[in-house]
């Protein structure tokens, strides 16, 4: 780790270089933010409101909600999978924000050596306070949008949860990465109903988080905000690795025993325990009901944590492949602080290679990220992986399209996905299923700094990377953006 990240100090000098012409300005730092406030999004609004009913009424999910008015404001606890992103992104490109202008104040870019001091400097600072913000705060940090991401896959099923991070603001808990007060009999309502939707629950926690990086990565590149993410990147990609690969460690059995042992009360249990030998075990065994996990050692409820030792040699294999795979979400230059690569004056790339555990397998690809003549576009190719087949995909997204709407100008984005995945998400099916997504997002100006979006998405059933929905889905979400620029 300490040469890795010695190593991206290094790049961020020399591969920065790369990304500007030759003139006085070529060691600029641009004191930019962009803050993104998610206020409305529908359908999942209304699933919010149907779980904070039962949560209310301590209902299981498979009872009808009728949320009131006050239903519907508590909704707003477990925010859809696009809010988290846009909120935790709020957070850490504010600390980015005032990094660049403390450090273009104390030392001023004007030359190589001061342009590669600043940019340690910054990043040195920005990691610190991103590490506080994230293990100290944790709301609304990646630890808290690690676990959104988990209850988005609950909230649509209309299932009660908690997400621990919250006793932060009080409570007679402990905050923590855990999503409580689930119950049993929504578990294994879960499983016998919708077990592909739950094995995609399991594993969303780190698909949030390379969402996270994901969009960082855009920001700098499209965008041109010089965030000092280095330190950000690195942490929540080892993170995300180590937790995959966590279950290969010799005391992981015991760790759950501990766990065990902790959860005697139902509503203190976390839902799955650790991800990924649930995801793993669910994923080869998606016709076993949730009751064949047996008893908890407690006495009361459901031993919902696996151990290592309950899967197969093909499980236990399979997972060992996905830990070796994740490290491949390392390679790119952002990581290491190079937001753009210069080819000419017309062209200039980054791009990122992706491994992403979903509801059927896996999604292996990348992303190619493209500036040519001021025109911002990203290509995304993806392979859906499941037991013996491959499928593929491609994504087509478009920045900065420029249209009217009566005297005011819209900057626009668009974005289409057209793929073959494993038919109804099954790990074990032999045939594809097509489907696709389109969506819009239109800003427009109220000020110089403050733009109203509206944002369409349609997509058909299937896997979306950071999209909590596998049926067929139509979103509408509206917002105001903050652009603040020097």
């Amino acid at each position: 780790m300490k040469r890795l990240l010695f190593l991206s100090f290094i790049f961020l000098f020399y591969g920065n270089q790369t990304s500007f012409s030759q003139t006085e300005e070529k060691y600029l730092i641009t004191e930019k933010l962009i803050l993104d406030m998610p206020l409305l999004d529908a359908p999942f609004m209304q699933y919010a409101a149907q779980m904070a009913y039962n949560k209310r009424t301590g209902q299981t999910s498979d009872l009808a909600a009728q949320p009131t008015a006050n239903d519907w404001l508590r909704g707003y606890e477990s925010p859809s999978m696009s809010q988290v992103l846009a909120i935790t992104k709020d957070l850490h490109a504010t600390n980015y924000y005032f990094q660049n202008k403390l450090w273009n104040k104390w030392l001023e870019p004007e030359n190589g050596k001061k342009h590669f001091l600043n940019r340690l400097a910054a990043n040195a600072t920005a990691g610190v306070v991103d590490y506080l913000l994230a293990y100290n705060l944790m709301v609304f940090g990646p630890v808290w949008m690690h676990e959104e991401f988990h209850r988005n896959g609950l909230t649509l099923q209309g299932i009660s949860s908690f997400d621990d991070t919250y006793y932060r603001f009080g409570g007679d808990g402990t905050p923590g990465g855990s999503v409580t007060q689930v119950s049993d009999e929504d578990l294994i309502r879960f499983k016998a109903e919708a077990p592909e939707a739950l094995v995609r629950t399991f594993a969303a926690g780190i698909e949030g988080q390379y969402a996270f990086v994901r969009n960082l990565q855009k920001d700098n590149f499209y965008h041109d905000t010089d965030y000092p993410n280095v330190v950000m990147n690195i942490l929540i990609t080892k993170q995300a690795v180590d937790y995959v690969r966590q279950f290969q460690q010799s005391d992981y059995d015991a760790s759950i025993d501990t766990m065990n042992a902790y959860g005697k009360l139902l509503e203190e249990r976390d839902f799955v325990g650790w991800d990924f030998t649930p995801w793993v075990y669910d994923l080869h065994r998606p016709d076993e009901p949730y009751t064949f996990r047996g008893q908890h050692p407690q006495g009361q409820g459901i031993n919902r944590a696996i151990k290592r030792s309950q899967l197969s040699e093909e499980e236990d294999a399979y997972l060992v492949k996905m830990g070796n795979l994740q490290y491949l979400n390392y390679i790119s230059p952002s990581m290491l602080g190079v937001h753009s690569i210069r080819f000419n004056d017309q062209l200039r790339f980054n791009f990122a290679v992706r491994h992403i555990l979903t509801s059927f397998g896996y999604d292996l690809g990348g992303d190619l990220l493209i500036n040519h003549r001021g025109n911002n576009w990203l290509l995304g190719f993806h392979t859906y992986h499941n037991h013996e087949n491959v499928f593929a995909g491609i994504e087509i997204e478009r920045q900065g399209i420029k249209a009217n709407l009566g005297s005011k100008a819209l900057d626009m984005t668009a974005r289409v996905m057209a793929w073959v995945q494993p038919e109804n998400e099954g790990f074990y099916a032999s045939k594809g299923q097509t489907g696709g997504l389109m969506q819009v997002r239109a800003h427009l100006p109220l000020s110089d700094s403050f733009n109203v979006y509206a944002e369409a998405e349609g997509k058909t059933r299937g896997w979306v990377w950071a999209n909590p929905y596998l049926q067929p889905n139509f979103s509408l979400r509206m917002g105001l953006l903050l652009n603040l620029e020097q």
